[in-house]
């Protein structure tokens, strides 16, 4: 069979080499889709004139052929270990404060000082005041601060104004490997009566001091064992989620400027009347406190139901497309995986979202649990890093993009054994830099609550949305 020749022109040499360019294109093309029966013909022989079309082809949530919600733990900070400790009530997430104090002084992080603040000090007669102080992190601070660092009455942030703290004491110190993970936590015992006398007072503080009386705190010195301490909120307070800083906290930066000396962690200021030289105040700080977290928002088991990515405790949403639809001879010019954000119900701080591949064996059941560590698989087993976005608002950003391209080029020419799908996470602090959040995700509760398969708006539901182009009619050994 005669070869198809080039025609003539002005143009010869710059068509020649288009057509060279062509060729070659075409034979790498085919070399990727492997051998065909039919007899290898010269270069540019049995070639039509390729007709390449750009179409948008979206893959909507009737291809979604695997989801999971897994819970995501991390074994190196527990419950009790977190550096907020959160109280309130918020979107079907429920917790309260606990703190236990060791009155025969073996166990505080910092032992008091006999000489500095012997006995005799601590009598209901020499004691002017004993107060309960927690400190919020600026997030959940009522009120913006000027620029003096006060707060304006008048320039609210939208975070729960008026609290009503409830103190009490437990039967018994918390067992803090009771408070390692979250789902079956319980609230311990209590002992009446209430400790706290403003129980009836809406505090709009962000450093709280509650007040409590001197005989109480007299009693458990005297009696010189730990004891247990409850915080709860009254139903009268606004509805919220409020975080607090606790015995772990490190990332000091999330909070305002604080007088010398304060302590994040929940803990006792007892002032008194007469002192050893400066010391007019003790402060006594916890030997271990947590969030109860004892009741948990529901993550749906079915994609109809809606997905959700959750910090603070971890779930993660899987998400499996199903890839078929594509057409032969597709070259994938962009993938986009597009989730509209429900932004009336989802709460917390600014967010980095990342995507991941994930293997579909790892999948598992709707709320499988794996270790945080299985996200940084340096060997790419099973996961691998692709894109994310940064400074994310859950009550803001609603409709939300990832380029997904690089991971769809991967998957359908089959770089991996196995099949491969999508996960949303936070920004874990091993991820690239630019993709990490400013805090790790084990600081701030936060969700983001994503429309799901049975949204009334075809448009809210999840999509991956690929741009392809299509070479239609390859002739012989171009097929």
């Amino acid at each position: 069979m005669k070869p198809t020749t080039v025609q003539s022109s002005r143009r010869s040499h710059r068509g020649v080499g288009l057509a060279l360019m062509s060729a070659l294109a075409v034979l790498l093309i085919l070399a990727a889709g492997g051998c065909t029966s039919d007899q290898p013909n010269l270069v540019g022989t049995g070639l039509v004139t390729d007709h390449v079309d750009t179409v948008l082809f979206p893959l909507g949530v009737d291809e979604v052929l695997k989801y999971s919600a897994l819970k995501v733990e991390n074994p190196d900070i527990l419950v009790h270990e977190q550096e907020l400790v959160y109280l309130g009530e918020q979107r079907g997430t429920k917790s309260s404060i606990m703190a236990n104090f060791d009155f025969s002084f073996a166990w505080n992080t910092v032992p008091r000082d006999p000489v500095a603040f012997p006995d005799s000090l601590f009598t209901v007669e020499n004691i002017k005041s004993v107060k309960f102080s927690l400190v919020k992190p600026r997030y959940y601070q009522a009120f913006i601060r000027d620029p003096d660092g006060n707060p304006d009455r008048d320039d609210p942030t939208g975070q729960p104004v008026d609290l009503y703290y409830l103190i009490k004491q437990l039967e018994a110190p918390f067992e803090p490997a009771d408070y390692t993970g979250w789902g079956g936590n319980v609230v311990p015992p209590v002992l009446p009566p209430l400790l706290n006398t403003d129980f009836q007072d809406p505090n709009q503080s962000d450093e709280p001091f509650l007040r409590m009386r001197a005989e109480d705190f007299v009693r458990w010195f005297e009696a010189a064992e730990p004891i247990g301490i409850i915080v709860q909120l009254d139903a009268l307070s606004d509805a919220g989620l409020v975080g607090f800083g606790s015995r772990d906290t490190k990332k000091v930066s999330e909070f305002s400027a604080l007088a010398v000396g304060t302590v994040l962690a929940p803990n006792f200021v007892v002032e008194f009347n007469d002192f050893v030289d400066q010391n007019d105040f003790y402060l006594m700080e916890p030997y271990a406190d947590t969030s109860t977290f004892d009741e948990v928002s529901v993550v749906p088991a079915d994609l109809d139901g809606g997905f959700v990515l959750r910090t603070g405790l971890r779930s993660y949403p899987t998400l499996l497309f199903d890839l078929s639809g594509l057409p032969p001879h597709a070259f994938i010019n962009r993938a986009l995986l597009s989730v509209t954000n429900d932004t009336t119900v989802s709460f917390g701080p600014l967010s980095s979202i990342a995507v991941l591949e994930w293997d579909e064996t790892r999948f598992g059941d709707p709320f499988a649990t794996i270790p945080v560590n299985d996200l940084s698989d340096l060997h790419d087993r099973y996961s691998f890093h692709i894109t994310g976005q940064n400074s994310l608002d859950p009550g803001y950003n609603a409709n939300i993009q990832f380029d997904v391209t690089q991971a769809i080029l991967r998957i359908i020419n089959q770089v991996y054994y196995g099949t491969r799908g999508l996960i949303l996470t936070g920004g874990e602090d091993f991820f690239p830099e630019g993709r990490s959040s400013p805090v790790n995700p084990d600081f701030y509760y936060r969700e983001f609550r994503f429309f799901g398969a049975a949204a009334a708006d075809s448009v809210h539901r999840p999509q991956l949305k690929i741009t392809y182009s299509v070479v239609e009619d390859l002739e012989e050994g171009g097929q």
